[in-house]
């Protein structure tokens, strides 16, 4: 009885587990955002370097999006995860140990290559430990960690951050992300592809999914999507506003679990409006619509009173969840064969945003100082806005990518 009971449990504890490292991806991406200051003051360097550094991150994540679902089909969770969490851990604590820009570089390179597999791998799990049926709700619950992990990352990490030091906290964190992947090569388990399920005929190449021309445009819409999340809730957003109302980042850490509440209610939300409505542009233009203009109230915050500020960051949070709806268009579209391919085109896409949008935005918050003859780590509201004019550029250009290149498939397979 207790075999066949563990049996039973077994596959809930395993995936449960692996999808800690999502959690925790998350936790990393967003973390730098309650130490901004800091970090400036630290290690004496202006926006545009700072926006470069973190940025390593996600060109790291980026570089091996593609690679890491082959290496997953090959190697399994079980020793990709193992490793990945101990690279990402060793890249903590460096992070926590660094004295230079090229250190912090370092650091935030290590985190980003075992990024990738943080929900590649949880999806990997889920598919080996649960029937076909029960994917699709195992993903949306899987992709709630990211807005836990943000959370966590904002007022709960500043309130460390703020009693025992940047440094100190991010050092405790390393050793227990080393625990955590010492814990996944104990328990993890890769499981069994149900026989149903096997791939048949001929695997898919990525060059044949890339030919695909619709890809490009949703690929894009996705990348548009995700400004939101890394231009302002992952780095600039918070001391933008702790400059704006006076408050500490622990106090804004907290209040940006609203846009992480937007996120995580939008994503589930807008597959279920775009089901009903039978359309997939709609949801589109009503996320990237209101994004905008949401972006364009957040640069007035000097102006807006504090309830309306919980307010527009649910409405950004909302927008950015349009991301999860690239899939769904994705999966008309298609061909089975080479749907895993072209999904990692499209989270690749929405990565990048980190590449692009948040150097960009450092370099042209550090050229308005310049301009206004105030260099250095304290910058100003205004300069500030002028780098979240990106955002709202970004926001817009996939507003027109909607319109002008994405095909309405009324909720139906087109292939």
């Amino acid at each position: 009885m207790s075999h066949r009971l563990l049996q039973r449990v077994a596959p809930f504890v395993i995936c449960i587990l692996g999808s800690f490292f999502y959690v925790y991806d998350y936790f990393l991406a967003t973390a730098p955002s309650v130490m901004t200051h800091s970090l400036l003051t630290g290690f004496s360097i202006n926006a545009a370097e700072l926006g470069s550094l973190m940025a390593v991150f996600f060109l790291a994540s980026t570089f091996f999006q593609l690679p890491a679902g082959m290496l997953l089909d090959r190697f399994g969770a079980r020793k990709l995860l193992s490793l990945a969490v101990l690279i990402s851990g060793v890249g903590t604590l460096l992070f926590g140990l660094a004295t230079s820009s090229w250190e912090l570089a370092l650091a935030r390179l290590l985190m980003g290559i075992g990024s990738p597999f943080a929900f590649l791998g949880a999806l990997f799990l889920a598919s080996r430990w649960f029937a076909h049926r029960y994917f699709a709700m195992i993903a949306g619950l899987v992709q709630l960690g990211a807005a836990l992990g943000s959370t966590i990352g904002g007022g709960p990490l500043a309130m460390l951050v703020n009693h025992y030091g940047w440094r100190h906290s991010m050092l405790w964190i390393g050793w227990i992300t080393l625990v955590l992947s010492a814990l996944f090569w104990l328990i993890l388990r890769d499981g069994v592809r149900p026989a149903d399920e096997e791939p048949q005929g001929k695997p898919s190449r990525l060059r044949d999914a890339l030919k695909i021309k619709q890809v490009w445009w949703i690929a894009l819409a996705g990348f548009a999507s995700w400004a939101p999340v890394t231009g302002i809730a992952s780095l600039w957003g918070v001391p933008y506003l702790m400059d704006v109302y006076g408050w500490t980042n622990q106090q804004i850490g907290y209040l940006y679990i609203l846009f992480w509440v937007g996120l995580g209610v939008g994503s589930p939300l807008m597959g279920w409006v775009s089901d009903v409505l039978k359309s997939r542009k709609l949801p589109f233009y009503l996320c990237f619509g209101v994004g905008f203009i949401a972006c364009i109230l957040f640069m007035m915050a000097p102006q807006m009173p504090k309830s309306v500020m919980v307010i527009l960051l649910v409405v950004l949070g909302f927008s950015a969840s349009l991301q999860s709806l690239t899939f769904g268009i994705a999966k008309d579209i298609v061909p089975p064969q080479h749907f895993v391919a072209v999904s990692g085109l499209i989270n690749l896409a929405a990565v990048a945003t980190g590449v692009v949008v948040q150097p960009a935005m450092g370099l042209l918050i550090d050229w308005h100082a310049r301009m206004h003859h105030h260099v250095g780590s304290q910058y100003t509201v205004s300069d500030y806005q002028v780098g979240f004019g990106i955002v709202a550029v970004v926001l817009l250009f996939g507003l027109i990518v909607s319109w002008l290149g994405l095909k309405e498939t009324h909720c139906e397979i087109k292939y």
